[in-house]
Order: C-alpha cells, then sequence, then structure tokens
C-alpha cells in the first residue's frame, strides 16, 4: 500500500468536486501571465488544490505549477482574498500525487 493510500484510507473525507484533499504545506511556483510568483500549497488532490499567494488571483486565469520537481497546469476555479481553488488540467497521475505528499 502507498503512502497516499494508507492516508486516504484512514477516513479522509471525499469531496465531490475535486476527490480526496491531503492536507499539505509546500513551496510552489506559480507562472501566471509570465510571472513567477510563489505560492503555497494547502491541500492536494489528483484533480485540484488548495492555494495561497501573496496576492489575489483571477478566477478562470490559466497557471503552471511548479512543486517538488511536478509541473501543472491548472485554473484557477475561485478566489477568496489571496486563497483560491486550482483545477487541474489533466488529473494528477498518483505516482506524482505520492512524491508531493511523501514527507
Amino acid at each position: 500500500m502507498s503512502l497516499i493510500s494508507a492516508v486516504l484510507e484512514r477516513g479522509r473525507k471525499l469531496d465531490g468536486r475535486q476527490g480526496r484533499r491531503i492536507k499539505v504545506f509546500l513551496k510552489a511556483r506559480m507562472l501566471s501571465e509570465g510571472q513567477a510568483l510563489e505560492i503555497h500549497l494547502l491541500d492536494i488532490s489528483q484533480l485540484g488544490a488548495l492555494a495561497h499567494a501573496p496576492s489575489e488571483r483571477t478566477p478562470n486565469e490559466i497557471v503552471w505549477v511548479a512543486v517538488k520537481g511536478v509541473e501543472i497546469l491548472a485554473r484557477v476555479a475561485w478566489t477568496r482574498g489571496n486563497r483560491f481553488g486550482l483545477n487541474f488540467n489533466t488529473p494528477l497521475p498518483q505516482l506524482h500525487l505520492d512524491r508531493l505528499v511523501k514527507a
């Protein structure tokens, strides 16, 4: 059983929009409209993530996120102040998700 599977089996709540979410605190780089900025991922699933940036984002903004050697194309789904939801363009492979949540 993978690390991610073990965590999920301990009763993580299933969210219908984004699948099972795993709480994390990961520094990441985000490229948006030609500008790179540092963000933090606060939770993640195969379909999306909750993120925090130093400035507010715009819904439907298309971004590249790079974290721990994994690059993800995503769309900003919603914003609430400096927090925002990301919908990944394609599901994150389980191998990459395991790498991101591994201590």
